[in-house]
Order: C-alpha cells, then sequence, then structure tokens
C-alpha cells in the first residue's frame, strides 16, 4: 500500500479534531457574548434603579428606604462584579480555545504536507520506473537486432 494511502486514516483524524475545535470555539465565543449581554443588563437596570430610586427621592426619603436601597444596590454592584469575573474567564477560555485551534489546525497541515511529499514521491517513483522500462523495452529491442545483425554478416 502506498504511504499517501496509509496516511489517509491521520488525515481524517487530524480534519476530525480540527473541526471540533472549531465548534468548541464558536462554543465558547457564544458563552462570551451571553456574558456579555448579561453585564450589560445588570448595568443597565442598575442605572435604571439608580434613576428611578433619585426620581423618588426628590420628594424626600425615610432613612429605612434608603438603607434599603443602598444594600439593594451594593447586591446589584456585588452581581456585576461577579458577572465581569465571569466574563474574565469567558475570555481566557476562548483564547486557550483559539490556541487549541491552532493547533489542531498546525497538525493538521503537516499532515496533509507529508501526504502531499509522499504522492510526489510515489510519482516521481512511478515516472522513474515508466521510463526505465521503456529504456529496457528500446534497449532489449536495440541489442536482438544487433545479435541478428552480427549472425547474418
Amino acid at each position: 500500500m502506498k504511504k499517501s494511502k496509509k496516511l489517509e486514516p491521520v488525515q481524517k483524524m487530524a480534519q476530525k479534531k480540527e473541526t471540533e475545535a472549531v465548534i468548541k470555539v464558536n462554543e465558547s465565543i457564544q458563552e462570551h457574548d451571553s456574558c456579555i449581554r448579561q453585564l450589560e443588563q445588570l448595568k443597565e437596570y442598575r442605572d435604571d434603579y439608580v434613576a428611578q430610586f433619585k426620581k423618588k427621592g426628590e420628594n424626600g426619603i425615610s432613612a429605612s428606604r434608603l438603607s434599603e436601597y443602598q444594600t439593594f444596590v451594593q447586591k446589584i454592584d456585588g452581581a456585576i462584579e461577579e458577572q465581569m469575573q465571569a466574563l474574565k474567564a469567558k475570555q481566557l477560555k476562548v483564547a486557550e480555545q483559539q490556541k487549541n485551534l491552532q493547533k489542531t489546525n498546525s497538525r493538521k497541515k503537516v499532515v496533509e504536507t507529508l501526504i502531499e511529499k509522499s504522492v510526489k514521491q510515489e510519482l516521481a517513483m512511478e515516472q522513474k520506473q515508466s521510463q526505465n522500462e521503456a529504456d529496457d523495452r528500446v534497449s532489449t529491442s536495440g541489442v536482438g537486432n544487433d545479435v541478428l545483425m552480427w549472425r547474418l554478416t
């Protein structure tokens, strides 16, 4: 069996791993984008809540209501901070998945290059073998004629 044919399963495996890596990158990007949207929603909610509270506070507000407001805003700020940490983790995951994709892509290219070289070598060997066979036929037919000529003379 030719070397290029032997390498086909390796090429298929490399292609499969690259496809899986692309899927993982896409999934991690979607998770990252979702995390950004959630963070934006939290910030928007906080801004709306603060604006509403300021509007209500123009007429005066009780100390207990102010304390509840501050506590709630702190909880929202805590949620925003947690979401920012989650976003950093998602960014790292995206970077890691992209790095993995680059590695699998490089491996696939190495296998493809190896197969291309093998095919070229196989073609060169076949051409050389064909040329040798053609040379042998020519030289064999020439030898036979020389022997006949020698015997006739």
